[in-house]
């Protein structure tokens, strides 16, 4: 150990480079307030998107794309099962007066807990109004879109064991079911401003009954991939 005046300089000099270690933390501090003040909150990075909620004002052809840019990344970096053939945007090809974009994808997924031994088929679709040429705007046709699909299913699909609004969206309503085959079912639909969307899981008859619950986690976890992007590029 140190006697004598080496561990009194010991003591002195630790001492002495904490007092300025605090010193220099604070002017430190001090030049940054005054900095911020001076020239405002710094701008953010380029390359970092601000998620202000206010969507895009000009959609370029082909931008929106949510099977390819954000559903299929909901189980992982993309499925070998992944199908999309049915893309549609409007203003790629010109047609009609009208700005639709719409799509399906469909694949195998294996949700994440115990009691699932075989893959749930899921199936995603949407239809997004960009814009419109008539009296209507795009929220009240999507709304309308919205309000066909649900009674549409209700009307055509017996195996309904519970359905009712759901709060996953901006409005959603699910259906919950058993077809004949034993498999279990839950269709959502859901509208978030002018997209109108569905999601479909079945669950094989080998997985034994599946709770509506299980699904809700399932629809609540995709949901979260694909929402941030309606909220920015599509209109209200």
């Amino acid at each position: 150990g140190l006697h004598g005046w080496k561990a009194a300089l010991t003591v002195f000099g630790c001492g002495t480079l904490a007092a300025f270690g605090v010193f220099g933390i604070i002017l430190g501090l001090a030049n940054f307030f005054v900095s911020t003040l001076s020239s405002g909150v710094p701008e953010t990075p380029e390359g970092v998107a601000e998620q202000t909620g206010e969507p895009v004002e000009d959609l370029a052809p082909g931008e929106l794309d949510l099977c390819a840019q954000d559903v299929q990344y909901a189980y992982g970096s993309g499925d070998s099962n992944y199908s999309s053939d049915n893309y549609v945007d409007t203003a790629i090809d010109g047609d009609g007066e009208d700005r639709v974009v719409e799509d399906e994808c469909s694949w195998d997924i294996t949700p994440e807990g115990e009691g699932v031994s075989e893959p749930w088929d899921f199936t995603y679709s949407y239809q997004a109004v960009v814009s419109t040429s008539g009296e209507k705007e795009a929220g009240e046709v999507a709304s309308d879109n919205f309000g066909e699909l649900v009674e549409d299913f209700s009307s055509h699909v017996n195996s309904i064991l519970d359905s009712g609004e759901s709060d996953l969206s901006e409005r959603s309503f699910f259906y919950y079911g058993k077809d004949v085959d034993g498999s279990y079912f839950y269709r959502l639909i859901g509208q978030t401003r002018s997209t109108v969307y569905v999601m479909h899981f079945i669950s094989p008859e080998a997985n034994g009954e599946i709770g509506q619950t299980r699904f809700l986690h399932e629809a609540r976890h995709v949901s979260s991939y694909v929402e941030p992007g309606l909220q920015v590029l599509v209109p209200d």
